[in-house]
């Protein structure tokens, strides 16, 4: 394993593993509410999706391996719909975003998604790629175009509104904190899935660096608004 794959995973992607658990966890513990469950999932989904991608980068099958990297890739994404939800629940209540709407919102998106895996040689991962996966640009660009209008652009639009409808200096500060760990979030997302499809060297281990650094502003999801729950 060449040093910037494993600075990505056993380091950045550790840290983040560790530390999306253990906000999952404080949050449940403060209550166990709608609103706290579903920020808690967010938290969940994407802890499961690193810690899945650390057992598997040990593992060297072509029959499995593409499918553990995609069910991975699933995992962190899937948490999205959940911050979704979230915002949706706070801006119009639980009277509005109902348990069958939020049924709908998580099966849809997860169905769409799951239309990835059925893209021909979508993910190749073997020992010519020396265990890294390479995705097609075809893979790219419908995880981009799916997570982009289904989940990354509604939240961000409803947390806007949430914004502008807080009437304190405090609320907004904290409310800003929440969109700043939501856009280093989307980072992560966009530099990971880009990564893959160009399949460079030297950007994946620019890029295991950069995302480095984005992991305390992801913190901020949490420090703005899950603490005050």
């Amino acid at each position: 394993m060449d040093s910037a794959r494993f600075v990505q995973i056993y380091i950045v992607q550790g840290i983040v593993g560790i530390f999306f658990l253990l906000m999952a966890i404080k949050i449940l513990r403060r209550d166990k509410e709608k609103l706290h469950l579903t920020l808690s999932l967010f938290y969940v989904s994407v802890g499961a999706g690193v810690m899945l991608n650390i057992i598997y980068a040990s593992i060297f099958d072509e029959s499995i391996v593409p499918l553990l990297h995609f069910l991975t890739y699933f995992f962190l994404c899937f948490g999205q719909i959940f911050l979704l939800i979230f915002v949706l629940i706070i801006n119009k209540s639980e009277n509005v975003i109902t348990p069958k709407v939020q049924l709908f919102l998580v099966l849809s998106f997860s169905i769409l998604f799951w239309g990835l895996w059925f893209i021909p040689e979508g993910i190749v991962i073997n020992e010519t790629t020396n265990w890294k996966p390479v995705w097609t640009w075809e893979f790219l660009i419908y995880t981009y175009v799916l997570c982009t209008s289904y989940t990354f652009i509604p939240t961000l639009i409803y947390s806007f509104r949430i914004y502008s409808s807080l009437e304190t200096k405090i609320l907004k500060k904290k409310w800003l904190y929440f969109i700043s760990g939501l856009l280093a979030y989307y980072f992560a997302y966009y530099g990971t899935s880009f990564s893959n499809a160009l399949n460079d060297p030297n950007f994946r281990f620019l890029w295991s660096i950069i995302s480095l650094f984005a992991i305390p502003f992801v913190f901020l999801l949490y420090h703005g608004v899950g603490r005050e729950l």
